[in-house]
């Protein structure tokens, strides 16, 4: 006999039970009041409005304490249990409501005529179930329609056996992990006497490549090998052939792979062609996805709109996190179209995607599914699994551990400032020359992996290839650069041999790299070099390249670029070796995270010093508004006077292709060596770029890709790609920023809000908020916001109201101030100001202007010394007001002493 619990009934995260237990309450033939909760997620992710209002109109007194549609509820019991009769209930969002009724049904005072008012009833297959229960305890449901169900009243009567079928969505997620692997997992308990709709799951799998094995109680499923697994399985095959015995050959090939095909399945996992229909098993929607997500091709799931309303909108979350990994998924009205991406296996990662469940345990054992072959994949509140299935990890792991191991796809997890750098690219592009030097200038070893393959063979390699063929040759260098993966991942500059890329093993090991460089140069420059140099190994016939050089660096482009996560370009036509070294040392210090780099320097001497922001009233950026690189060389040296970095108004240039942006940075790293802010102002944040999130976050990669230090970051794009880029972000940092073209930015509570929003809970480098003034009144109340707004982890910001009358907000700016100048063709922004503009208005105003300090040069016999004129000259150049003069002294250590005393309040240094 059920009786009221003395305090709340709290259901937690598990809003099936809250369902069943909604009706089930109802029974109690006590009189009083129950109150029924659950967690925050369960409160605000499960409808239950229907099931409610269906018992409210057969009497029972329901109230909703917070939300209408959810938890908690008030149950007022009268005493006299639940009325029952005839009940009409809408059944499109959830079949549980469904069932609630019907398992409580048979203990209400009046028969129950339960008809479904609603099309479509979503989970027909679960009411089935619920019926064929209920008639083992004794209970015959009467099917009066398709629609319509009368329930006898009649007391439950326990069997003396019942076998309870596992879980089959549960069981889902081990059979989806085989398939993602290509290992071998058998669940029992499930199998083709299931009454479970999510059993028939297995069918999907093998529709995609998979080889499907049942019985009455068993399901075992076999994955097709993943691409890097067929790679290897091929160049096994190749190598043996090569050695002469051909039948030994076509038996290395056979194996695995043809007991696939000829299971039905296809070489490699495949999506389905035809939309899937989810509607049946809705449960498991999700777990297709995981393995939707590394298939060829394009999976499309329909009819799961009522995932919509569990634990959270699950289609939402779903595309979010799939985008968020590197897979394109768009949400349609009931579902989702995923495009598929084998290459994820053997993705580089930096830093873990964190998945965001939701604390729904569904979406976590989904991902789980794809992590077991994604590397990289980190599953936020792993806990919530265990309101459905508590040990699903423990079996995760345990499976896991006997799946055939996708090769090699575990990633490289080296902290960048440590990891290797490797460096690959074509022939003559100075990998050699340039690696052996840099590695020098940063203090590192360097190794030259063909100069290795020949000491450990004994001969050249182009005498190598020679007497063997260039497939042994591939062969025997690519079991060397793996072995160079494991030993020397720490530390070294390597360079990689030219071709390295044609090996498809290779590529995915390079892909997992922390820190590989493609040198680039232009084909034309390769040849120039290549035509003078003999020694290249068997292409050389006649005195000339048998090969079409252009062809071979067309076919190897794209792999150069996959294989790399950086890239430094030469300047076309350039021979000044020297500078490139420069060049070149300065871009490996920055993506090091090198303490000396530009970036580094800057953020550990002006940024974080107070004492020299003070010295020299605060830090600025030129926004270089030249269409072109070129037009702005002649006059670079005093266009960047005065300026810790420099702002590159990529929406600004002539072309936005990738070559010419390219040209352009490298153009500028040749003229001037203060840090990069690499911006792309879109036309709704007042800039020339088109409103296209795809192409725009491309480019923001491009400009990470060439070790840009600081990426400006419109912060109204989409969560998912903002998240992309803030954990790709390799060494640079993000400036997240928001322009108001024709906004003030609103009240207070607004701006705050835009900084809250800027500073993505302590993930931004920097935070940059720009508004338009149309009175003084809104520069003041922005700076009064910058001052006071709380950030998570403390961001700088870049605060700038447009216009005239907000110049005064440039003035009170301190950290990084965009600039302009007078040689340049036009300001970046409305209202923009000069250096020399914006320190006049700080001395006359005493905002915000650098102390004046005298400086004294201590010395003996220096009264001729040009010391003090080569300082003054360069505080009227950078717009300080400091005075250097000389102490001239004969008893210097004396005198330094006292000096140090007496001037301590007015000498900043000597």
């Amino acid at each position: 006999k059920l009786r009221l619990p003395d305090t709340e009934l709290y259901m937690g995260n598990a809003p099936t039970a809250m369902r069943f237990m909604t009706t089930a309450v109802n029974l109690i033939e006590e009189p009083g009041t129950l109150v029924m909760t659950g967690d925050r997620q369960t409160k605000q992710f499960a409808p239950i409005t229907d099931l409610v209002e269906t018992l409210k109109a057969s009497n029972c007194s329901i109230d909703y304490l917070e939300k209408t549609g959810a938890l908690p509820l008030r149950v007022q019991t009268t005493g006299n249990g639940w009325k029952g009769g005839p009940l009409s209930l809408t059944a499109s969002v959830s079949s549980q409501f469904v069932s609630s009724i019907m398992m409580s049904a048979p203990y209400a005072k009046n028969e129950v005529t339960l008809k479904l008012s609603s099309k479509p009833i979503v989970s027909k297959h679960y009411i089935d179930i619920t019926l064929e229960v209920m008639k083992l305890f004794g209970v015959n449901v009467i099917r009066n329609s398709d629609d319509t169900f009368t329930i006898p009243q009649k007391s439950y009567v326990n069997p003396s056996v019942v076998r309870v079928e596992g879980d089959a969505a549960a069981a889902a997620y081990h059979l989806a992990a085989a398939a993602v692997t290509g290992g071998t997992v058998t669940v029992e308990n499930i199998g083709t006497a299931s009454l479970q709709a999510d059993s028939r799951f297995c069918s999907l799998l093998a529709k995609m490549g998979c080889d499907v094995k049942q019985t009455e109680t068993t399901t075992t499923i076999t994955g097709p090998l993943p691409p890097v697994q067929k790679a290897a399985a091929a160049q096994a095959a190749a190598a043996v052939k090569v050695d002469g015995d051909d039948d030994a050959a076509g038996g290395g090939s056979g194996g695995g792979s043809s007991r696939r095909e000829s299971a039905g399945g296809t070489p490699e996992l495949s999506a389905i062609a035809q939309p899937i229909d989810m509607g049946g098993m809705a449960e498991s929607f999700m777990t297709l996805a995981a393995v939707a997500a590394l298939a060829n091709g394009t999976t499309t799931i329909t009819n799961v709109e009522n995932q919509r309303h569990k634990h959270c909108n699950r289609l939402e979350v779903v595309a979010s996190e799939l985008r968020a990994v590197g897979v394109e998924c768009k949400e349609t009205k009931d579902g989702l179209i995923i495009e598929g991406n084998p290459r994820l296996r053997s993705r580089a990662v930096i830093e873990a995607t964190r998945i965001n469940t939701h604390s729904d345990g569904r979406v976590a054992m989904s991902f789980a599914v794809l992590g077991c072959a994604v590397p990289g994949i980190r599953i936020e509140g792993k806990r919530c699994v265990d309101a459905s299935y508590p040990t699903f990890w423990n079996h995760l792991s345990t499976i896991e551990a006997n799946l055939r191991p996708v090769v090699e796809s575990q990633s490289i997890k080296i902290p960048q400032n440590e990891a290797s750098v490797w460096i690959v690219g074509m022939r003559g592009v100075g990998k050699s020359i340039l690696g052996k030097q840099v590695a020098k200038a940063i203090g590192r070893q360097f190794i030259d992996l063909d100069n290795i393959f020949e000491i450990r063979h004994g001969i050249k390699i182009r005498e190598f290839v020679l007497k063997h063929s260039w497939r042994e040759f591939r062969t025997r260098e690519y079991n060397l650069f793996k072995e160079f993966c494991g030993t020397h991942s720490r530390g070294y500059v390597i360079a990689c041999g030219a071709g390295l890329v044609e090996t498809p093993l290779a590529m995915e090991l390079l892909k997992r790299l922390p820190l590989v460089v493609q040198l680039n140069r232009h084909i034309d420059d390769i040849k120039k070099t290549l035509t003078r140099d003999s020694t290249r190994p068997a292409l050389l016939k006649d005195g000339k390249y048998a090969w079409d050089m252009k062809a071979i660096w067309d076919s190897r482009k794209d792999r150069y670029h996959a294989a790399s996560s950086y890239e430094f370009s030469i300047i076309r036509g350039d021979t000044n070796w020297g500078k490139i070294l420069e060049d070149f040392t300065r871009f490996l210090l920055t993506i090091t995270m090198n303490p000396v780099g530009r970036a580094r320097t800057f953020e550990k001497y002006v940024h974080n010093d107070l004492k020299v922001a003070k010295l020299v009233g605060g830090t600025f950026f030129l926004s270089l508004t030249f269409p072109s690189m070129r037009e702005a060389i002649p006059n670079m040296q005093d266009l960047v006077a005065g300026n810790s970095a420099i702002e590159l108004r990529v929406d600004l240039w002539k072309s936005w292709e990738f070559d010419f942006i390219q040209e352009q940075i490298a153009l500028f790293r040749r003229h001037c060596c203060l840090p990069i802010v690499y911006t792309i102002r879109t036309v709704g944040q007042c800039g020339k770029f088109p409103n296209d999130e795809k192409k725009l976050f491309r480019l923001y990669d491009l400009g990470i890709r060439l070790g840009c230090e600081f990426i400006d970051m419109e912060h109204h794009w989409s969560r998912a790609a903002r998240n992309r880029l803030l954990s790709h972000r390799r060494h640079a940092k993000i400036i997240a920023s928001a322009h108001f073209k024709n906004s003030n930015g609103g009240t207070e509570a607004d701006l705050e809000n835009t900084f809250r929003a800027c500073a993505h809970g302590g993930r931004a480098d920097v935070v940059k908020v720009v508004t338009t003034a149309f009175c003084l009144e809104d520069a003041i109340r922005l700076v009064h916001v910058a001052k006071n707004v709380k950030l998570k982890g403390n961001p700088p910001k870049i605060i700038l109201a447009m216009g005239a009358v907000g110049q005064i907000s440039r003035v009170f700016n301190e950290f990084l101030t965009p600039v302009t100048h007078a040689l340049m063709p036009g300001v970046a922004a409305p209202g923009q100001l000069s250096i020399a503009e914006i320190m006049t208005a700080r001395n006359m105003l005493s905002i915000r202007a650098p102390l004046i300090r005298e400086m004294l040069i201590i010395g003996r016999g220096i009264t001729m010394s040009l010391a003090p004129l080569l300082f003054n000259t360069a505080f009227k150049y950078l717009h300080l007001e400091h005075k250097a003069k000389i102490f001239d002294t004969e008893e210097i250590m004396g005198a330094g002493a006292g000096a140090a005393g007496e001037g301590a309040g007015k000498a900043a240094g000597a």
